[in-house]
């Protein structure tokens, strides 16, 4: 062989080699560059951010991602082939932080729409309907059937979750910081209550029927009736579930609002959110959006 083709067969193999070696790093250079919802497609996989409170977000016994929020997104993605909906836990008010962390792609439970949030995070269109609900001890010894009757009492205390929005609805109603006792979790707020800490709890009113249910503490009731927040008008005033999503992910938010509009429209979410406890009652009008929640 001559010098002149060995020369020739060592360019042809570097530079077979250099493409070999460069593939990978193209590869990686292209997937650094997709959307979340293009690398979901990829890998068929997304991540969401739970709190791990029924009935909205949960790991179960089998460590498998469920709730009534978590099915709806399952659902609204499974069309995309994106079936593999793996969960992280983490305290309610971690869940915005967490997201815009990237150490999960969707937050899944059961967390209202409000503007202050809107500033932070994007949210899907509504999946629920909730309205709020007090538990008491049995009978209801200080006769509170509202958050005003709670800021009109003297020495009423009133318990609810830490980065919650009922936080700020206790606050509006004009309770003082003083009787209002904040807890980490749910459950734990259910067990002040027990404990005799607080008079009421207050948390949205499937929330409140999963705790009692869960605890079967028959020194404890869901209060009846109970006055919903009111508007300028005197109407009821309503809070609607999402997901949340990081601002920039828009074409994922598009494919999520497009398949919660059908499910919504074929009455499938209902079918999807009757396992959890909702009812029709439950279900969002749909003139209501995240658009005009996030403007409200």
């Amino acid at each position: 062989m001559t010098r002149h083709h060995r020369r020739d067969l060592l360019k042809a193999s570097l530079g077979t080699g250099l493409l070999l070696t460069a593939a990978p790093f193209i590869a990686r250079r292209a997937w650094a560059d997709e959307t979340t919802f293009q690398q979901a497609q990829r890998t068929k996989s997304i991540t969401v951010g739970v709190a791990n409170e029924k009935p909205y977000g949960y790991v179960d016994t089998d460590n498998k991602a469920t709730g009534a929020i978590v099915e709806v997104l399952r659902a609204t993605l499974a069309p995309y082939g994106i079936t593999d909906v793996q969960a992280k836990v983490g305290a309610f008010d971690t869940l915005i932080p967490g997201l815009l962390a990237k150490r999960f792609d969707v937050i899944g439970a059961g967390m209202y729409i409000k503007p202050k949030r809107c500033q932070q995070i994007a949210f899907s269109n509504p999946l629920t309907q909730a309205g709020g609900a007090f538990a008491a001890k049995k009978g209801n010894p200080k006769n509170l059937h509202s958050l005003a009757d709670v800021a009109k009492s003297s020495d009423a205390k009133i318990g609810t979750q830490l980065g919650t929005s009922q936080v700020d609805e206790v606050k509006q109603a004009g309770i003082p910081e003083d009787r209002v006792t904040l807890f980490s979790k749910d459950t734990e707020a259910l067990a002040g209550l027990q404990a005799g800490r607080v008079d009421v709890i207050y948390f949205p009113d499937l929330e409140i029927n999963e705790l009692l249910t869960t605890s079967a503490d028959s020194s404890l009731e869901r209060v009846a009736p109970y006055v919903q927040i009111l508007d300028a008008q005197g109407n009821q005033v309503f809070n609607y579930q999402a997901l949340g999503l990081r601002k920039e992910d828009t074409d994922l938010l598009e494919a999520i609002n497009k398949q919660l509009g059908e499910l919504l429209a074929n009455g499938k979410l209902l079918a999807i959110l009757q396992p959890f406890g909702f009812s029709a009652n439950e279900l969002p009008p749909a003139a209501v959006t995240a658009e005009k929640l996030c403007a409200a």
